[in-house]
């Protein structure tokens, strides 16, 4: 078992956790109140679920990988996918005007892709226990 992987499972069913439950109340449940058209109001909302399942899908695969059967491979997609969702999550206020006290999300994938990376080094270097 790879504990730091373990720790980065446990870090993105965090995140996970924190936009379903934080998240829903904060942003999907206004959204559905908000006086948009419809077919924006509809898209938002499918495109907030589909974050839901993005983001649960990413805690079980690092938590896969790190107590039922490795796989490099999978950390590696979920870390590159992660970094990306972060990187744009970070780019996206300022570029739209908003301050990151409004709009801190990006930042919150950060702690799970050096944890992620961290895990990777390591296991390469063979000074993380791993399952063969």
């Amino acid at each position: 078992m790879n504990k730091i992987h373990l720790g980065t499972g446990i870090g993105a069913a965090a995140l996970a956790t924190l936009h379903t439950f934080v998240g829903t109340p904060e942003v999907a449940d206004p959204l559905l109140a908000a006086t948009l058209e419809d077919r924006a109001k509809y898209i938002n909302f499918f495109c907030w679920h589909i974050v839901t399942i993005v983001l649960w899908a990413v805690a079980a695969g690092y938590l896969w990988s790190a107590l039922v059967r490795h796989s490099t491979e999978l950390v590696v997609f979920l870390t590159i996918m992660m970094a990306g969702i972060g990187v744009w999550g970070v780019l996206l206020p300022p570029s739209v005007g908003l301050s990151y006290k409004t709009m801190p999300q990006g930042w919150l994938f950060f702690p799970i892709v050096t944890l992620a990376v961290f895990g990777l080094i390591n296991e390469k270097q063979g000074t993380v226990g791993t399952r063969a």
